[in-house]
């Protein structure tokens, strides 16, 4: 405690998650800066490379990638009464928080030959029976460590340290009677070192799109299957927000809630399966997160009706026996819609990446009439050149906004001394608001632009609750 109005919070904390490690070491990684590439065996000095088995290499740690050590957190907290009274406070933030490697990876590291081996083998469907790229029945189940076997491979990336948050905060906030607080405040966090999966085996573009060659022979790593999936930890996160709140606490039976938030969220992939869209070009994929709500309401109330025994109104009598007990409650929430990408359909650029999004021709927000089957203007993207990527950011586009508000009413019987009997009356969505889902958003598709779903109607239910 500086003095009288200012509080003062430091700490620090440290984090040590050791890499985790298999019984009879059989995880492994993918050495991608190796010439062609090569899987490196965990606790040995062993590497794998497809047709030619297992050979003295590098020696690899039982963990795959070392513990990351610095793993540092500081807690900075603050707290100030400006007017040396308890009506008005201004509070403020910032600590470091760590991650750690999901479980769920290091499950597949277990996959890679020579202990497990995962095959993806594909036919060109566009060539004759004679073609070298076309799939014979001979050619269903080659053998395991042959150059034909080309095995996918899961795998850490290069690092791996431990993804961290950065958060801060500062908050004022005003009382101004006894059982009402105003709270206006900000918050901010930085995603760093997140984890996100590539397909590290895309083929680079044909330098002729008008005459491709063959996908495989275009791989960096034509050995190995379709899929190297590397876990990397190279995504990045921001989020900032305005934060405003009113509460009544409950007296004279009413209580209230209401929170608004104008916010926005950016990131290179919102969900670690979020494949980059280009390997060779990762900045592509920043735009607004998956999540990215730009403003919320919500409002939420509790109101004990002021009539009956106890209460200001008609304390007795039938008028007190009829219009006592009851309470109505309600959560009204608001907000925008989410945002979404256009995407290509197929494999436009002929590589083999993935989210491939389209080519934009226009102005997706003019020249049309909005409606639930036209929700952005189709004529502003197209398919991409073949051999190309196309030029639409990522989720650049928002689908409907949601207002749902849901009321219940309860009265409560009281049954002698020790027992209640409460009756309640619920609606969802009393108002049965149709709040649309998103729009298809895959080019040339049945769905192109047109939404075809929506969340659940008017829901009203009837129940009674013993309290003794």
């Amino acid at each position: 405690k500086v003095n009288q109005r200012v509080t003062l919070n430091l700490g620090m904390r440290y984090d040590l998650t050791p890499r985790m490690t298999e019984k009879l070491n059989h995880l492994s990684a993918f050495d991608r800066l190796y010439p062609g590439g090569r899987v490196l065996l965990s606790g040995t000095c062993t590497e794998y490379i497809p047709g030619a088995g297992t050979s003295p290499g590098p020696c690899t740690p039982r963990g795959l990638v070392p513990t990351d050590t610095n793993d540092w957190g500081p807690r900075i907290g603050v707290a100030i009464r400006p007017f040396n009274n308890n009506r008005t406070a201004i509070r403020a933030g910032y600590g470091i928080f760590y991650d750690m490697i999901e479980l769920q990876d290091l499950r597949t590291w277990t996959r890679n030959p020579p202990y497990g081996a995962i095959f993806s083998l594909q036919s060109d469907q566009n060539g004759n029976s004679g073609s070298p790229t076309v799939l014979k029945v001979s050619d269903l189940f080659p053998a395991q460590g042959s150059l034909q076997a080309q095995p996918d491979i899961y795998s850490p990336g290069d690092k791996y340290v431990d993804p961290y948050y950065q958060q801060w905060n500062f908050d004022l906030q005003r009382q101004f009677v006894s059982n009402l607080l105003l709270d206006i405040g900000y918050m901010g966090t930085k995603g760093t070192h997140l984890a996100r999966r590539l397909l590290a085996n895309q083929a680079v573009l044909d330098a002729n799109p008008a005459r491709p060659t063959p996908i495989q022979n275009r791989r960096p790593y034509p050995r190995f299957g379709t899929t190297i999936r590397l876990t990397d930890d190279d995504a990045n996160s921001t989020y900032h927000a305005l934060l405003v709140k009113a509460e009544k606490r409950f007296a004279q039976g009413l209580s209230f809630l209401f929170s608004y938030t104008y916010a926005k969220a950016l990131d290179s992939g919102s969900l670690i399966d979020d494949n980059p869209r280009d390997i060779y070009n990762l900045s592509l994929d920043k735009g607004r997160a998956d999540f990215d709500i730009r403003q919320r309401a919500v409002f939420s109330a509790s109101w004990e009706l002021p009539f009956g025994k106890g209460k200001r109104f008609v304390t007795a009598g039938i008028g007190g026996a009829l219009l006592g007990g009851w309470q109505l409650n309600t959560i009204t929430a608001l907000r925008s819609g989410f945002p979404f990408s256009v995407s290509a359909s197929g494999d436009a650029c002929n590589c083999g990446a993935s989210n491939q999004l389209a080519q934009q021709t226009g102005d997706p927000f003019g020249g049309f009439t909005q409606s639930r089957l036209l929700w952005f203007n189709t004529a502003a993207f197209g398919q991409p050149a073949r051999g190309s990527f196309g030029t639409s950011g990522r989720n650049i586009l928002s689908g409907p906004a949601e207002e749902t508000i849901d009321l219940s009413v309860f009265r409560t019987f009281p049954i002698g001394e020790r027992m209640r009997l409460q009756f309640r009356g619920e609606s969802f969505n009393l108002l049965n608001h149709a709040n649309f889902g998103l729009p298809g958003s895959t080019v040339a598709s049945s769905s192109y632009g047109l939404i075809q779903s929506a969340s659940s109607s008017r829901n009203i239910q009837f129940g009674l609750k013993l309290n003794f």
